[in-house]
């Protein structure tokens, strides 16, 4: 899957003006008018409009970018917070991050195991 970045052409840090410069430019490269009506040209020419215009309608707009730029970044670090482990058995957190047995316990339940 490529990003809005990609799709234009342009890095994350790119201004206003340099979206603005590759949409445009873009458009003009794989406008589908510049293919034969019907041909599998004008056909991909199609979907790579639709991608560059969804890009640019993201990236034009500074909050839908801050937004957009907030859910790749999650997505680079999906498991940037660690998670406790729950107990096998009642489903309390154990107080541990790591455990290397197959059923953690917490230690009301460890007694009664």
């Amino acid at each position: 899957m490529s990003t809005h970045y990609q799709t234009l052409g342009i890095p994350k840090e790119a201004s206003a003006e340099q979206i603005k410069r590759s949409y445009r430019s873009r458009v003009k490269a794989c406008h589908p008018d510049q293919f034969p009506s019907g041909s599998e040209a004008h056909a991909e020419a199609e979907e790579r409009i639709r991608a560059v215009n969804a890009a640019y309608a993201v990236l034009s707009n500074p909050r839908k970018r801050a937004s957009y730029d907030a859910k790749l970044n999650k997505q680079a670090a999906p498991h940037s917070e660690p998670e406790p482990q729950h107990c096998g058995q009642c489903g309390k957190p154990t107080g541990r991050w790591h455990m290397h047995t197959n059923v953690a316990l917490c230690h009301a339940c460890v007694g009664t195991a």
